[in-house]
């Protein structure tokens, strides 16, 4: 009897061990998920219903390698925009302070915490016909579907999913954009991407698509409380100090002082009166 009373205590306490574990993860009942040690990117999935086509790119890629056949100009096309897409997540996250770096699920190990970040491209419309929407061309109208999924020594669990739209806004500019621009450059190294740029129009768009989806996840991470205190927390876009405000003066007008009124002429003296009987005549 003590044995199945044990044993009924054990299997009481691991169920409530692993409902709390779920809530944790989930986000249930209140509970937030751990801050990850690292985030792994992975390549995106693109569906077929999907345009993606830059002729600047494969022109700049055949003058390297030479010509190909089209099929493969069509997937090293979308395995360069994937790449794209992939390091801006990656910049836009470590802009946050997290661990982040490109990679897959086959990589990862249970004994980590790594948070991995999965997406599939697809039209904003689910009724959108083939090559309706898409990137380069002239095409737009492409949305992400993401999926962030914790490995741990517990296993493998989702914590979120949703669909990210291009991100909006002016682009950064001066000392900001560089250093995205780095941090991008750097990830691209990292996943052995093509060194040759897409054109101008595919690069906004991949990128846009990528720092819409980074913002989201940072978002999550915020709600969660992995930004909070010490050194782990979320950098605060450094201020500007502000330029000092002249103020006009106005202009002095310079005292003028009355010219001095003339005098009056002075009238003559009259002239000595004569001399009056009583003084004595000069001999």
């Amino acid at each position: 009897m003590r044995l199945i009373a044990l044993c009924a205590a054990l299997l009481l306490l691991a169920g409530c061990a692993e409902s709390t574990l779920n809530q944790s993860t989930l986000g249930g009942g209140g509970a937030k998920s751990q801050r990850p040690k690292t985030v792994v990117v992975s390549d995106f999935v693109i569906a077929p219903e999907v345009l993606v086509l830059d002729r600047g790119f494969t022109t700049r890629l055949e003058r390297k390698i030479g010509v190909f056949p089209t099929h493969e100009r069509k997937q090293r096309t979308l395995e360069r925009v994937n790449d794209e897409i992939v390091a801006t997540i990656v910049a836009t996250l470590r802009e946050a302070g997290l661990d982040a770096q490109p990679g897959s699920e086959e990589g990862l190990s249970l004994s980590d915490s790594t948070l991995l970040v999965t997406g599939k491209l697809r039209p904003a419309d689910p009724a959108a016909k083939k090559n309706e929407y898409g990137i380069g061309g002239g095409k737009a109208g492409v949305i992400a579907d993401m999926a962030l999924s914790s490995f741990s020594g517990f296993g493998k669990r989702q914590l979120l999913a949703f669909s990210a739209e291009p991100a909006g806004g002016k682009p950064a500019a001066g000392k900001q954009a560089a250093a995205a621009n780095a941090l991008i450059a750097e990830a691209l190294v990292s996943n052995k991407a093509a060194p040759e740029k897409l054109s101008g129009e595919v690069e906004a768009a991949a990128r846009k698509i990528g720092r819409g989806a980074g913002e989201r996840i940072v978002a999550y991470g915020r709600t969660q409380g992995w930004f909070e205190g010490g050194a782990e927390a979320a950098p605060v876009a450094e201020e500007k100090p502000a330029k000092p405000q002249v103020v006009a003066r106005a202009a002095i007008t310079p005292e003028v002082k009355p010219e001095p009124r003339p005098r009056p002429a002075r009238k003559p003296a009259a002239p000595a009166a004569a001399d009056s009987e009583d003084t004595p005549a000069e001999d």
